[in-house]
């Protein structure tokens, strides 16, 4: 049962503000850059005004694709108009009528409930140069480099229900650098239903199909509002926890992410009247630019006040559809392994409810690991599986599971009250204690015990090709350092934050978090940001897997096994690094 202050703190949740901006929100299309965007920061703004909470309202430039009209039709056999929609940062054909035949490449649907994954397009399935492919699933980013390849003139993507998702196809993360900005996508891309896709499928099963189609974007540089409010603690006022979460959507987005920015506005407003219990600050950052810019608000952020973040933050907490009918899940939650324990206790505590954490996906304005923040949540709680197959529903990026995510039908209804305020109380829960906290709440005997099973699991799929040997023995031995560490610490969970000896035993964690992170997550150096495709565990060694498919002796498999041997040498020096940190 909780008790003291963080009792008095989830007792102060009330849903009075979180319904009032989701009423307001309702009548707003908070698309990033528009009038409707600005209009909602103005409200969020004047509660924070009312409340005299402290914050800034930054105006970036960001670099944004924002999608409008696209027209898609059939020519052969016959005349019919299709509806389509194309995702962010298509190829923008304008008002020029492009066409072709239409090639149907079967990849399916990925269903999480029965393990089955989306296929990769074979390259062995024909010519495709000069056609206009048709397939199932998302135009997901390592997709349309895929079909980059192939010589297409464009991609139609079919949509697994009855809707058509907004979607975002470019692979860079937040605005491009010299080394990105090339790697936009080079197809038009257009995205229909299922029942129109199946059509089309069945009209090719028949014979020769052929389309034209028109896509249309507003594509350039942003001004856009980023509201970044900090509540300062009492002891250690310079170190601080960032929550964070985007304010605009597709269409009213009210579960996804009107109730994320409610449940922010009302955790600061009750932290902030109880700022006297919090030893350390909590920053709130709500961001444009998710949806049509790849994260860029989070990543202006992100390089902004990257040195700040690397010296002063502590984790990095997201807030991304709370809130909606029917998720009384917490078994597909997203943190990193040194916060394991410490989430499904936070979440136990708060509500008496069990939860699993996964891998954290490339995803959700987490902008920040190459900075090296330790991080925990991304999605909220979910529609449990067993309901999910029930409804027939299919995987999506958010709303708490349900289907109407990034649609034109996430309005009032998506929201559950209860569900909401449960979310908040994991939220606050979670973060009072990690402000709270004399050390810093992270294992990362955890994180090490992660990479040993991940460096084995290399070193199985290696076989006798390559060894890491090396590699599996310093991280055995940055274990032991860590245990020792952690035992000699325990003697001052009792002081206070400001001891010497505590301040010092913070900073190595974090700079645990600022070694182990990165090497874990990113490929790219420090203060850049990877590509928005998912990155393996310890990505320096990840071709290992790749290997056995390869001729013994070939360029290529040379070429592999240079590649192993320099990012074994990476992570074998930044295992060693972190060894030295925690050593006496």
């Amino acid at each position: 049962m909780l008790v003291g202050a963080m009792k008095r703190l989830l007792d102060e949740i009330s849903m009075e503000t979180p319904k009032a901006i989701l009423e307001r929100f309702g009548s707003l299309v908070r698309e990033s850059g528009s009038e409707d965007e600005r209009i909602a920061a103005q409200f969020l703004s004047s509660l924070l005004d009312q409340w005299g909470v402290p914050y800034q309202v930054h105006r970036p430039n960001l670099f944004l694709s924002v999608p409008r009209a696209a027209k898609l039709k059939l020519v052969v056999p016959e005349e019919k108009e299709i509806r389509a929609k194309n995702p962010a940062f298509s190829v923008i054909t304008g008002d020029e009528w492009r066409g072709g035949e239409v090639v149907y490449v079967p990849t399916g649907f990925k269903k999480k409930w029965d393990n089955q994954k989306d296929t990769s397009f074979d390259p062995a399935s024909g010519s495709l140069n000069g056609k206009i492919v048709l397939t199932e699933g998302f135009p997901r980013p390592a997709r349309i480099r895929e079909l980059n390849e192939q010589g297409i003139i464009g991609a139609i993507f079919i949509h697994p229900g009855k809707n058509i998702h907004e979607s975002i196809c470019t692979p860079i993360w937040g605005a491009p650098d010299l080394d990105t900005h090339e790697n936009v996508p080079k197809l038009p891309v257009l995205m229909i239903n299922r029942p129109d896709g199946q059509g089309l499928i069945e009209r090719i099963a028949q014979g020769k199909v052929e389309v034209q189609f028109q896509t249309h974007l507003d594509q350039g540089w942003f001004p856009c509002p980023l509201l970044d409010i900090f509540i300062e603690g009492t002891e250690e006022p310079d170190k601080y926890v960032l929550l964070h979460g985007h304010m605009d959507s597709w269409h009213q987005g009210l579960g996804d992410n009107a109730t994320g920015n409610a449940a922010m506005i009302e955790m600061a407003r009750v932290f902030y009247q109880n700022r006297h219990l919090l030893k350390r600050s909590l920053r709130i950052a709500i961001w444009p630019g998710h949806s049509t810019g790849r994260y860029a608000g989070s990543t202006w952020f992100a390089d902004t006040f990257g040195l700040d973040l690397d010296e002063n933050c502590i984790a990095q907490v997201n807030c991304d559809s709370p809130g909606c009918r029917w998720a009384t899940s917490y078994h597909e939650m997203s943190w990193m392994s040194e916060v394991d324990s410490f989430c499904k206790t936070s979440i136990k505590e708060a509500i008496g409810e069990e939860s699993i954490g996964q891998r954290p996906p490339r995803a959700g304005d987490y902008s920040f690991q190459n900075i090296g923040l330790t991080a925990f949540y991304m999605l909220s709680s979910s529609i449990p599986d067993e309901v999910l197959q029930q409804k027939g529903y299919y995987p999506v990026g958010g709303c708490g599971s349900n289907i109407e995510w990034h649609t034109e039908e996430d309005l009032i209804h998506i929201i559950d009250y209860e569900i909401l305020q449960r979310d908040v109380q994991v939220y606050m829960a979670s973060l009072y204690r990690i402000v709270n906290a004399t050390l810093h709440p992270f294992q990362f005997v955890n994180t090490v015990d992660e990479f040993i099973r991940t460096i084995q699991s290399y070193q199985d799929a290696a076989g006798e090709h390559f060894s890491f040997e090396l590699a599996l023995g310093e991280a055995r031995e940055l274990r032991a350092a860590l245990v020792d560490f952690y035992n000699q610490s325990e003697k001052l969970q009792q002081r206070d934050i400001n001891d010497p000896e505590v301040k010092h035993a913070n900073q190595i964690l974090r700079g645990l978090s600022r070694t182990l992170v990165p090497i874990n997550f990113t490929l790219r150096g420090k203060f850049w940001h990877d590509p928005a495709i998912d990155i393996p565990p310890l990505p320096d060694i990840a071709p290992a897997t790749t290997l056995p498919k390869l001729e013994v002796g070939s360029h290529l498999y040379r070429v592999t096994l240079t590649h192993l041997m320099r990012g074994q040498n990476r992570l074998v020096w930044t295992l060693h690094q972190a060894k030295r940190s925690v050593l006496p």
